[in-house]
Formats: C-alpha cells, sequence, structure tokens
C-alpha cells in the first residue's frame, strides 16, 4: 500500500517511461525485419528515438518506447506471429545480468525462478509468475500495462523466449517436453504456432501460459557457476529496487484485485491505494487505459477459468464476477470472445450446442 504522496506520483513519467532495456533486446527483431525490407529508420517512427540509438549496443530506452518500436514492427511487417519469432531468435547473453544468472543457474527450475523473479527488470508490460500444479511447472503471463495494440506481441514473445531458453539449458534441439496456452484465439492457424515453438498450443484458455513437466526443471545446467551467479543476481536486486521504487499503478491495481479476490469499485480501490477517484483516473488515462478496462482484464481471466475448469453453473460465474443479471454477463463474453458462455463451455468439450445464456 502506497500514501497519497505516493500514489499522486505515479504515473508514465516514473517506471515506465525510465531508459532501462538494452537496444540489444530488439536487435535481433531488427534484423528480422531488415530482411523484409523494413528500415530501422521506419521503426523509430514516432518514439522519439534515432535510427543510431537503436542499433547502438550501448543505448537504453524506456518501456514505452519499446511500445512503440514493436508497434510500429506489428504493422510495417503484417505478420501477427512476429512475437513468436523475435523470442526464438533471442539469445541468453540479449537478457543482460539476467540472462548471465540464468546461464550460471544449477538446473532448469533455479534459472526459470531466477527469471521470472527478475522479469521486471526487462520489461513492465507483463506480469510473470510461476505455479506448481502437481506434476507440472507453469509460467504465467499477466497482463499489466495497458498496451493492447502489443500485448499478443509480448505474450508471444515471452512464452517463445521461455521456450528457447529450456531448449538451450536443456540442450534439447529437438522435441520439448511443453505446451503452449494462448487465451486469445489463434492468429493464425494453430500449426504455425507449433512450427515456431516446437511444442503444441491451445487457444481461448483462461490465461497465458507455459506448462512444464515438472521433473524437467531437474536438468543440470552445463554452464552452472554458484559465485557468477550470485554476483548477476546482486546487480538485478538493484535494478528491481529501483523499479519498485515507480512501481506502476495498473500493476498495483491488478495485485489489490488478485489479494481481494474481488472486482471493488473505483471508490473502494481508490481508499485502498490510499487516493482518489479523481487521481487514479487522471493516471490511468496517461498510461492509454481505465480502471473498466482493468476490472474486464480480470473478469475475463476469471471467466474462463470457472468455465474451462470448474463446472460452475454460467448464473453462478455471473454472480461471483460482480453481475447482478446473468444477461449482462452475456453479452460482456460474447464482446471478448464472440459467442455466449455456455456456447465456449460447450466448444471447449468438444460439443456444438450454441445454447446462448
Amino acid at each position: 500500500m502506497v500514501n497519497s504522496s505516493t500514489a499522486d506520483s505515479i504515473h508514465t513519467t516514473s517506471a515506465a517511461s525510465r531508459a532501462f532495456i538494452g537496444t540489444e533486446y530488439l536487435s535481433q527483431l531488427i534484423d528480422l525485419l531488415q530482411q523484409q525490407g523494413i528500415s530501422t529508420a521506419q521503426l523509430t517512427q514516432g518514439t522519439g528515438l534515432t535510427a543510431r540509438t537503436l542499433t547502438s549496443p550501448q543505448e537504453f530506452i524506456s518501456p514505452l518506447q519499446y511500445h512503440k518500436v514493436v508497434e510500429n514492427a506489428l504493422i510495417l511487417s503484417g505478420d501477427p506471429l512476429l512475437g513468436l519469432e523475435h523470442g526464438r531468435r533471442m539469445n541468453i547473453s540479449s537478457h543482460g545480468f539476467l540472462g548471465f544468472a540464468i546461464l550460471a543457474s544449477d538446473n532448469l527450475g533455479q534459472a526459470l525462478s531466477l527469471a521470472i523473479r527478475y522479469a521486471r527488470t526487462r520489461t513492465l508490460l507483463a506480469d510473470i509468475r510461476f505455479i506448481n500444479d502437481k506434476d507440472t511447472a507453469i509460467i504465467q503471463i499477466n497482463r499489466l500495462a495497458a498496451m493492447p495494440s502489443t500485448f499478443s506481441f509480448v505474450v508471444q514473445n515471452i512464452i517463445s523466449t521461455f521456450v528457447t531458453i529450456a531448449r538451450f539449458l536443456t540442450q534439447n534441439s529437438e522435441e520439448l517436453a511443453a505446451v503452449a496456452k494462448f487465451s486469445e484465439g489463434p492468429l493464425r492457424p494453430a500449426s504455425c504456432y507449433e512450427g515456431i515453438l516446437g511444442i503444441p498450443v491451445m487457444f481461448n484458455q483462461p490465461h497465458n501460459q507455459l506448462c512444464i513437466p515438472s521433473w524437467l526443471l531437474e536438468t543440470p545446467v552445463s554452464t552452472a557457476n554458484t559465485t557468477a551467479r550470485r554476483m548477476a543476481e546482486a546487480e538485478c536486486e538493484k535494478l528491481l529496487a529501483e523499479l519498485d521504487r515507480g512501481q506502476d499503478l495498473v500493476t498495483q491495481i491488478r495485485r489489490n484485485i488478485d489479494r481481494l479476490n474481488a472486482f471493488p469499485t473505483l471508490a473502494v480501490m481508490a481508499k485502498t491505494l490510499n487516493s482518489s477517484p479523481r487521481t487514479i483516473n487522471r493516471q490511468l488515462a496517461q498510461l492509454n487505459t481505465t480502471y473498466q478496462n482493468i476490472i474486464d482484464e480480470a473478469r475475463r481471466e476469471q471467466a474462463l477459468h470457472l468455465l474451462l475448469e470448474t463446472g460452475t453453473a454460467v448464473e453462478e460465474i455471473a454472480h461471483l464476477l460482480g453481475y447482478n443479471d446473468p444477461s449482462n454477463f452475456g453479452r460482456a463474453f460474447r464482446r471478448w470472445l464472440g459467442m455466449s458462455p455456455r456456447a465456449f463451455r460447450k466448444q471447449a468439450q468438444g460439443q456444438t450446442d450454441d445454447e446462448a445464456i
């Protein structure tokens, strides 16, 4: 929880606009697009960057500039799976001190844990979590920043990057025992995703996840070095502490929604953050979103979870999500996925009945 003066100071001029992402993070993307005849100068349009800055290895850009570069790349390339291809091409060394920590880890499990712990030193556009579910280790990507035009790229890039890391550390150039799950529908045939990732994919899932069998986490890393890992971790901790001082408002709201396990009104959320509804609205406008957008995103995730993983009745799900009238939930769900909740559940179960709520 933050005090009112801290809350009032949280906006894009803090962490989101601070230059800490090394330009080498985009080098593979730049090379990939140049092969398509897209110049670096085209990628910098509207970013405030020059082509020289973007291609200089010692330069740093902000998350907002990174978002704009990616947005330009998606428009210019017309490739909705660009994030997958970029993640496949990224070297572990592209991740700075985090990459060094990963390479020096004892085993794959430790490497993935470090990657998730310090992920915010590389991106502020998503919250990455590590979940142990019986015999499966789950890497889950939750949306934080309000960048709808590039969030699909971010998810693809993170999942593809983790697949690339797992393959490299386990020296597995062939089949990797993992499954990728996407919360959105397919932007291309599933075979296109699987052709890049080399693993099965699933769509319209409750969360964006990479699922790995737990036994694979014990795979030793040949480059393990305890001293080097601790030194790299220390550098990551310094950067993480700096970022925490400028934590994004969307991050705070999403974490409070999770903690409260509810969808509070703006007035209640403002009180929780020791702020005011007016201040929150102003700060969220600077982040290109609204409080209602954040609530809708959280409701969508919870709705997909309850429909796919529980037998809870649709009417009860509507109540749990804070809808007094189930028909309002039905209209919202159709807006999200283009079908009714019941039709979605039946489709997921392999049925064809298109019964509406």
